[in-house]
């Protein structure tokens, strides 16, 4: 045996140290005389004078077999996961146009546009074709904008075509939306509860504040009001759903996260989780420490789950895996949902009209999956649930070097004991599940 690289530890009080392991993501909380010991012994040392903790250190990954190369099992982990078969996730953008004007918006908005009758053929026939070629047990149908339900119309007519074939077929059909809800009407509600759906519902702050941000183009409206009357809809009508309730931050925004807690209690927490994300306008360096980490011990103390750069993902993002489309309105076809123009300098393939196989342009998707990743992440404690930085970001930064832990804004420490509470609390509401 010997001692796993990716592993660290924090003195989190004094005399009382907390170890992370980051290849299985388990915690041991050690009193300073054991701490001590485990520093200063090898695994052979701790195999024969404490063969029981010795067996608890491996299987929680503290210790790992003396042969294993643990960076080969990280990898090779990474490529299961990005070349899986089993989901198929199609995104849409049904549209580049939205009914709001927030001013951190980094995306070129195109006004009037929606899915064309092409398109929403293409995307049939690619859900049909893609099957044929490697047959899938989950098709997840992402729908992007702009705000998605801009076009309703499309959404209705895709997921009614997707319903029937995975019927047919007896695969699982997940229906997904990233949207401002404030379109979402209880007839919307009616017609998504027969799918297992998700959501990303964003809010920008108290009602003050989200109302400034989020003023409706088109009359006046208490967007705030209408985000919690639709999460109260989705809520007690959709029984299999999974929202995400994200809260784009600036400092002025954290201060208003007392009213944010209060009026979206109601939610299941077993359903539901709290994503913090900063505005990319706020500089890392400018974020209010303080008030976010009060902002995150408040969310845990209300028991809603956090992701704020939460790294033990379990999975890579949609973008890096092989078995994704993403589809615009017009029917150029691309893998991310993050770039600000979905334009010819963009797209990544083209799609067969007559059908619906994309044929990936082999120079930008073979850079797309080949292992970029450079050796100060390989090497990293954290690698193992960070998984490394995505190829896109690689390349959009030229080689300078970058890591998802610093746009943090929080040391090692405070990172490390956010993640010890997120676990707990993820383990306390599901062990009662």
């Amino acid at each position: 045996m010997k001692k796993s690289k990716y592993q660290h530890f924090e003195e989190i009080v004094p005399h009382i140290f907390l170890h992370y392991s980051a290849l299985k993501n388990n915690f041991l909380l050690l009193p300073e005389n054991k701490h001590i010991v485990y520093e200063n012994s090898t695994a052979e040392d701790i195999e024969r004078n404490d063969p029981v903790w010795s067996q608890k250190l491996s299987e929680f990954g503290f210790l790992v077999n003396s042969e294993m190369d643990e960076t080969v099992f990280v990898q090779e982990a990474k490529k299961r996961m990005i070349h899986g078969k089993d989901l198929y996730n199609v995104f849409i953008n049904t549209t580049l146009d939205c009914n709001l004007r927030c001013w951190y918006c980094y995306e070129n908005r195109i006004e009037h546009s929606k899915l064309s009758a092409e398109t929403i053929d293409v995307i049939k026939k690619n859900i049909s074709r893609h099957y044929q070629s490697q047959p899938y047990k989950t098709l997840k149908v992402s729908f992007f904008g702009g705000e998605p339900f801009m076009d309703f119309t499309g959404i209705k007519t895709i997921l009614d075509f997707a319903k029937d074939f995975c019927t047919q077929k007896g695969i699982e059909i997940i229906a997904d939306f990233t949207t401002n809800a404030t379109l979402i009407e209880k007839s919307t509600i009616d017609y998504l509860k027969q799918f297992r759906c998700h959501f990303q519902i964003t809010l920008d702050g108290g009602r003050e504040t989200h109302n400034r941000i989020k003023s409706c183009r088109f009359g006046k409206m208490d967007t705030y009001q209408k985000v919690i009357d639709v999460l109260h809809l989705i809520d007690s009508e959709i029984a299999e759903r999974w929202i995400a309730v994200r809260i784009n931050f600036d400092n002025h925004t954290l201060q208003s996260i007392d009213e944010i807690i209060h009026d979206i209690s109601f939610l299941d927490r077993t359903k539901c989780y709290v994503i913090l994300k900063k505005v990319w306008q706020l500089s890392t360096d400018k974020v209010n420490r303080e008030a976010l980490m009060a902002a995150i011990q408040k969310l845990f103390d209300n028991r809603f789950l956090v992701d704020y750069y939460f790294m033990p993902k379990g999975c890579v993002c949609f973008a890096e895996r092989e078995n994704e489309v993403l589809f615009n309105y017009d029917g150029k076809v691309f893998k991310c949902t993050t770039i600000s123009s979905f334009d010819d300098k963009n797209k990544l393939g083209e799609v067969d009209p007559k059908t619906g196989e994309v044929c990936w342009n082999k120079a930008k998707i073979e850079d797309w999956f080949k292992d970029m990743q450079p050796d100060y992440c390989k090497s990293c404690h954290w690698f193992p649930v960070c998984l490394g930085i995505c190829n896109r970001q690689i390349m959009a930064h030229n080689k300078e070097k970058i890591c998802t832990f610093d746009a943090s804004s929080l040391t090692q420490k405070e990172y490390l004991m956010y993640l010890f509470k997120y676990n707990k609390l993820q383990n306390e509401l599901y062990e009662t599940h």
